[in-house]
């Protein structure tokens, strides 16, 4: 995300601290083995889980939302894959599981380390993971070391990026799991942007970073959109940036991979029309390929208990919508 944007992911508690108490001994296999490679059923209505600390709460308030829910894990670095296992146990038994390899907030970091995190998690969580994000946001200029460098640096750096994705593709392709990319939305591409270069583009990031084999075998491509302060100002035309987006990732599966606002005290007038403007898309984009996804950013935060405001609506909006298939 933005400068601005980047603030809502300092909120994010170590998880190695708040989940020790569903710590136990996953063993991680030594080498990697057959993953499930399951088609979600579409439309996805995801949410995004930071923080599993209150893991109980969580699965209940989940299990009460009217379809079943996808949900997208943020691994935080500096957690083992088995310190996750026994919460993600517990997710997959009432929702399909979207792995965040890394957030784009834990930019920058290099390959070894983007490697061995891909590695760890991809064989350690085996069985409980659906999906594995191996690019969060990954045009989003905080990436790179060098933010406002110059072309050759930026160029340079967005190329050491694309590598670590092409990593990460090779592992969970490896072992027959699924794959998603998620681009930051960042140009309406009628002249209003927020991006710092204009090798930050979304069009023209992953068609110039990404190897061809990893656009053609993503199996999700996504937009991470944040309108309000962080990226305002946008007109996006959504069927036509979809079709864009489908262009670039021919084989994959198209939707929201992240959307939210950058504080949970933002005004909530603001977000409860995100997530009623947003979600119901699943019934109004015409693009085939179209699944939905969303994974509202602060879902541990504001919507567990299922008692809270914003489960409410977000319950009440999901459920007259399409039922998943």
């Amino acid at each position: 995300m933005t400068n601005l944007a980047t603030v809502a992911k300092t909120f994010l508690a170590p998880l190695a601290a708040s989940i020790a108490l569903y710590a136990a001994a996953a063993p991680l296999a030594s080498n990697a083995h057959a993953q499930a490679a399951t088609t979600l059923k579409a439309p996805i209505y995801g949410v995004t889980l930071d923080d599993l600390s209150n893991i109980n709460a969580i699965v209940t308030s989940l299990t009460k939302l009217p379809y079943k829910p996808t949900v997208r894990v943020v691994f935080d670095p500096g957690t083992t894959a088995a310190e996750y296992y026994p919460a993600l146990v517990k997710l997959h038994t009432v929702a399909n599981v979207m792995g965040e390899i890394m957030d784009s907030y834990y930019f920058p970091t290099d390959i070894n380390t983007y490697t061995a995190r891909t590695k760890e998690l991809v064989y350690g969580l085996n069985g409980t993971v659906d999906v594995w994000e191996i690019a969060n946001e990954i045009n989003g200029e905080w990436l790179r070391p060098n933010p406002n460098g110059n072309n050759t640096t930026v160029n340079a750096q967005e190329t050491a990026i694309g590598q670590m994705v092409a990593a990460a593709n090779t592992i969970v392709k490896g072992v027959g799991g699924k794959t998603a990319i998620t681009l930051y939305y960042n140009d309406d591409s009628k002249g209003t942007n927020c991006w710092e270069k204009s090798q930050d583009y979304w069009k023209t990031w992953p068609t110039t970073f990404l190897p061809a084999a990893v656009r053609l075998g993503a199996d999700y491509a996504f937009f991470s959109y944040y309108p309000y302060q962080d990226c305002p100002g946008l007109s996006p035309s959504w069927e036509t940036d979809f079709s864009a987006l489908g262009s670039i990732f021919p084989n994959a599966r198209l939707g929201f991979g992240e959307i939210g606002t950058s504080s949970t005290s933002a005004p909530t007038s603001v977000q409860t029309n995100l997530i009623k403007t947003y979600y119901p898309m699943v019934n109004t984009i015409k693009n085939p390929r179209f699944v939905g996804g969303f994974f509202w950013w602060n879902y541990a935060e504001q919507m567990v208990p299922y008692t809270k405001a914003y489960w409410t609506t977000l319950n009440q909006t999901i459920a007259p919508l399409k039922v998943p298939q």
